[in-house]
């Protein structure tokens, strides 16, 4: 019960209720001493006997044993930072037991239980066995889906299940998730903003469809990003698409308001004209991915800017892990070099002298200089 504060919580009842702890004894059935050593934090009453003194308090027995089964969204965030940083500095295994021993305590608390997920999946790769990794957070996803009430936490939790199958090569269990097709969009948020416009929420009317226009520009950059892949032998389209969206990249700020959007493009982008035979497309596609980098400040943190003025608020209050990155800064810092230097694909690539002197810099500025001798 090292997680309970009773002896408070219990002293604190009694005062407040302005009775002695014979008082107590005697509407309990104990004596005096016993709820004196209740008090003292030296012994604890039987368990039968928690729902009479949580009725004479009048109070949930979670509040009298100061047993919080939900934990606060700060308090998770907070977690979830300390977490990923020791994933960085400690192995796998003694990680992954703190986490569970917090799965353990908070197994009804299910926003909890997506963000334990979702960390598992930033570093699984790290595992002995990471198969059996992903086999928990299916798990986890499965509990969310079966008992959660949270419309919005459930659809996250099968976004994750669904990204464990992919993993795990079950297509077939990805498409019964999600479905096949791709879903209709109904313009649900012009609805509600016009909605709160006439209730006299204007400024809630603004944030909904700044939201709402923020997340379709971030949607059509990430599907074009992943179509690429299919496109490579259709040279006009993989081009144009290029084009498209570099032209969003630059006309949105992309790479400053969500920096892995761009990222992620540049690298599919070349990856895609490597194997079009095409060098030096690709070697441009990678310098801008360099440029990025080199545009990174740290701690890196989910932000709108002068034109999504009314982000900030929105990811505080929706994303379970508000502004903060989903990995540690180490951790990030060494997959941005790796994505290119330890990649077989950008081998021939890695040759060209103007790239090396770009890496080297970008290695510079993430402090990674080791990595590039």
């Amino acid at each position: 019960m090292e997680h309970f504060q009773f002896a408070t919580k219990l002293a604190t009842k009694r005062k407040e209720l302005g009775v002695t702890q014979e008082q107590v004894a005697q509407y309990v059935g104990v004596s005096k001493a016993a709820v004196s050593k209740w008090e003292k934090g030296q012994s604890y009453p039987d368990i039968t006997l928690l729902p009479k003194l949580a009725t004479y308090f009048n109070v949930t027995i979670d509040a009298l044993l100061g047993y919080e089964p939900q934990m606060t969204t700060a308090h998770m965030r907070k977690i979830y930072a300390e977490l990923a940083e020791k994933f960085n500095k400690h192995r796998f295994a003694e990680v992954q037991q703190e986490m569970e021993e917090l799965l353990a305590e908070y197994y009804a608390c299910f926003p909890f239980l997506l963000q334990m997920a979702q960390l598992y999946l930033n570093y699984y790769k790290r595992a002995d066995e990471p198969i059996v990794v992903l086999q928990r957070v299916d798990e986890l996803c499965q509990r969310i889906v079966e008992h959660c009430s949270d419309v919005k936490v459930i659809y996250e939790a099968e976004m994750l299940q669904a990204y464990v199958k992919l993993e795990q090569g079950q297509f077939e269990q990805v498409l019964e998730i999600l479905g096949e097709e791709a879903r209709m969009q109904y313009g649900t948020e012009i609805l509600v903003s016009v909605a709160l416009s006439m209730r006299g929420e204007h400024e809630k009317a603004k944030e909904v469809l700044q939201v709402s226009m923020y997340q379709h520009m971030l949607g059509i950059v990430n599907s074009a990003t992943n179509s690429l892949q299919y496109e490579i032998d259709n040279p006009t389209y993989f081009d144009e698409t290029i084009h498209r969206v570099e032209a969003m990249l630059q006309l949105f700020s992309i790479g400053k308001l969500n920096m892995n959007a761009g990222l992620v493009f540049y690298l599919q982008a070349a990856a895609g004209y490597m194997q079009q035979q095409q060098q030096q497309k690709a070697l441009a596609m990678l310098k801008k991915y360099c440029d990025l980098c080199l545009q990174l400040k740290f701690p890196i943190e989910l932000r709108g800017d002068q034109y999504f003025y009314l982000l900030d608020d929105w990811i505080t209050q929706n994303i379970h892990l508000g502004a903060q990155a989903p990995r540690d800064e180490q951790s990030i810092k060494r997959d941005l070099l790796a994505s290119i230097t330890k990649q077989p694909i950008f081998g021939v690539a890695l040759q060209d002298k103007e790239l090396q002197k770009m890496l080297h810099k970008v290695a510079k500025h993430l402090q990674l200089e080791e990595e590039m001798r």
